[in-house]
């Protein structure tokens, strides 16, 4: 079995309760890739909450449980055994 990797999450409603207007900024996109206006980021992050999600990934997951509020992980390659690289052949 190999290793995962996993995203980090953001707690919604800690971040709307402390986040002031400035730390908004540059720090959302679109879906479209379009970094997010502080207002439009705010109200984004409220409509999710009024959803139910209490969390977002960092980056795009697309393997995010939203009942779990965290990512399932991503299987990665194994590349170092031992503490040292591994070799084939």
């Amino acid at each position: 079995m190999g290793n995962k990797s996993f995203h980090l999450c953001m707690d919604i409603k800690g971040f709307l309760m402390r986040a002031s207007k400035r730390e908004y900024k540059n720090l959302f996109t679109s879906d479209d890739g379009r970094t997010m206006s502080p207002d439009e980021a705010k109200r984004e992050l409220l409509d999710r909450l009024s959803k139910g999600e209490n969390f977002i990934p960092f980056g795009n997951c697309d393997n995010f449980d939203p009942v779990k509020d965290r990512c399932r992980g991503h299987e990665v390659q194994d590349s170092i055994q031992g503490g040292r690289q591994h070799e084939e052949g």
